[in-house]
């Protein structure tokens, strides 16, 4: 089983500058749901804007409340 290990207190800014072996998890700050973020499903419109605002897009699949977060790391495997 695969785990997410987040890198802490880390946002590149820009999306467009997240280097391609960083792995984004997105995350409802509501309900606690936690999906992989797909960063070509962001329209290329956004693609250079700030994180921040790309979150205020974010709406959960689970709850529909609009309190996603993106989180940055990689997946890690669990002994």
């Amino acid at each position: 089983m695969r785990r997410f290990q987040r890198i802490p207190d880390w946002s590149p800014g820009y999306l467009n500058v997240t280097p391609q072996h960083v792995e984004i998890m997105a995350e409802c700050q509501a309900c606690g749901e936690q999906r992989k973020f797909d960063r070509r499903s962001v329209p290329a419109s956004m693609r250079q804007h700030l994180i921040s605002e790309i979150e205020q897009h974010l709406k959960c699949a689970a709850c529909g409340a609009k309190a996603g977060k993106l989180r940055f790391g990689s997946f890690m495997e669990e002994d």
